[in-house]
């Protein structure tokens, strides 16, 4: 009986934590975006900014949709909203290619520019390359999974860690700008260590999204930094910078 009458509070905690991380991942990327691209008009653009042009903004458009829908569906649940939640799933599939394939362009063309004053852009090139493609990897779980939830939403949110990064890059913080390239991770590991938490104090066990993608992420994190200036990474570097002309 205990079980049972803990389940609709479980429930509740879960819309929670979950909307209200949607949420959190919004604001911190709205945050680190707002000089550069959001409210670019009102502020004095950071040094080494690129200009923005049409694939910037459709970039950006795409990743602002993409974040958006990530605090809709949660909330959406929350509300008791499942129809709704699905319809709306099978749009987030179409913008998650849209995203993978603009992310993976955009970061192509910085290293013609986009990368002023973060060293070789063919070693920086490494940071946007396996997040945008472990974003990929880890989406494409979520969808093949979407009728388990306590895995599906687990994984989406494990997503964010993978786009969190460059907007806590941003962030006028000093601090963050000195540990550059290690600090950038920062938003994504307390994602992680968030989830790992709730689930203990919720459940009193770790999911396994947060023991294996958790770790996978945080062992992805510790591979680009490995490779990032190593011959044959920088030789695919350039070869893929030979892809786009500015």
């Amino acid at each position: 009986m205990a079980t049972l009458a803990a389940a609709p509070r479980r429930w509740r905690n879960d819309r929670l934590f979950y909307t209200g991380m949607g949420v959190l991942v919004a604001l911190i990327v709205f945050a680190g975006f707002s000089r550069s691209y959001y409210l670019n008009g009102w502020f004095e653009t950071p040094a080494g900014t690129p200009p923005v042009g049409p694939l910037l903004h459709i970039h950006g458009a795409v990743f602002t949709a993409w974040i958006v829908l990530n605090v809709v569906q949660p909330a959406l649940i929350a509300g008791r909203n499942t129809a709704l939640h699905r319809q709306l799933g099978y749009a987030g599939a179409g913008l998650a290619l849209l995203m993978v394939a603009f992310g993976n362009v955009a970061a192509v063309a910085a290293m013609h520019g986009g990368f002023i004053g973060l060293g070789d852009p063919r070693a920086f090139y490494a940071i946007p390359f396996f997040a945008i493609n472990s974003f990929a990897v880890i989406v494409f779980l979520a969808i093949r999974w979407r009728n388990r939830a306590e895995t599906h939403k687990r994984l989406i949110l494990l997503s964010a860690t993978q786009l969190i990064e460059a907007a806590v890059a941003r962030l006028p913080v000093a601090a963050i700008g000195a540990g550059a390239p290690f600090s950038f991770m920062i938003g994504a590991d307390l994602i992680i260590v968030a989830g790992i938490a709730y689930d203990l104090v919720s459940r009193g066990r770790v999911h396994k999204v947060w023991l294996w993608g958790g770790g996978l992420v945080v062992l992805s994190q510790a591979l680009r930094l490995a490779v990032a200036n190593t011959a044959p990474w920088l030789a695919f570097a350039e070869t893929m910078a030979g892809l786009w002309t500015p």
